[in-house]
């Protein structure tokens, strides 16, 4: 029988605030996030693993504060009077900066704070840790308000993958969350993959989610870690 023809179609993630799950590992960070426009210094971080919510989190900000959002490798001396004149910015995947992006990210952070503007910066790796070249951005960094979301315990993987499934439209039985959170991979991005794979494999077998479906794609997930695993480093290039 020939298989199902299933076509990529985009998904809407739902990024509304009652949408995100507060667990004790991310609890700081909505608290951050709530109490704007009370914030100690106008410009706070959040750090956190690829994932985690950061972005979920910095979208539902730019929406109460009709904040930009930018990349950190997009950001460019051509566009810097543009970015001064947000009173809300969210700069995000610092850990992406680039020496070329480092002055403009300068200027920023001192405009931000002779100006009180508010700016979120989103970093996988903690400010201290980031490779910049400028000595000045270095200092200015670390002395930045930092709020870090820790890794997922059940209870958030659960309800994140849940969310997950419902953002596709797919209803999910109480049992196979179960059964997925007792033997996945412990981080967001294993979850996306993992609802992805079950999202595909179900259009294309045109079948409901059902714990031998999940038990077939978390093996064929653990196979794929393992191989991952087991391949040889890359050589460094001259």
């Amino acid at each position: 029988m020939n298989q199902q023809l299933v076509f990529d179609l985009p998904h809407r993630p739902a990024l509304r605030r009652a949408d995100f799950w507060v667990a004790e590992s991310n609890k700081n960070a909505v608290a951050l996030i709530d109490k704007w426009p009370h914030w100690d210094d106008s410009i706070q971080a959040i750090i956190g693993p690829a994932a985690c919510g950061k972005s979920h989190l910095a979208a539902v900000w730019c929406m109460q504060s009709h904040a930009l959002q930018v990349k950190a490798a997009d950001l460019a001396e051509n566009s810097l009077m543009h970015l001064m004149e947000q009173e809300a910015l969210v700069i995000d995947a610092l850990e992406d900066l680039q020496p070329q992006n480092e002055t403009v990210l300068f200027h920023l952070l001192n405009h931000a704070k002779q100006t009180g503007h508010f700016l979120l910066l989103c970093s996988r790796l903690p400010l201290g840790r980031l490779v910049v070249r400028l000595p000045d951005l270095q200092s200015r960094l670390v002395s930045i308000l930092t709020v870090h979301m820790q890794p997922p315990c059940d209870r958030l993987i659960a309800g994140v993958m849940v969310k997950l499934f419902n953002d596709r439209q797919i209803k999910i039985g109480d049992d196979v969350v179960k059964y997925l959170v007792a033997r996945m991979e412990r981080s967001f991005v294993s979850l996306n993959r993992l609802v992805a794979d079950i999202d595909y494999a179900t259009l294309a077998d045109k079948r409901p989610v059902t714990v031998p479906l999940a038990s077939r794609i978390i093996e064929a997930h653990h196979k794929s870690i393992a191989q991952e695993a087991d391949a040889p480093a890359p050589m460094p290039t001259k």
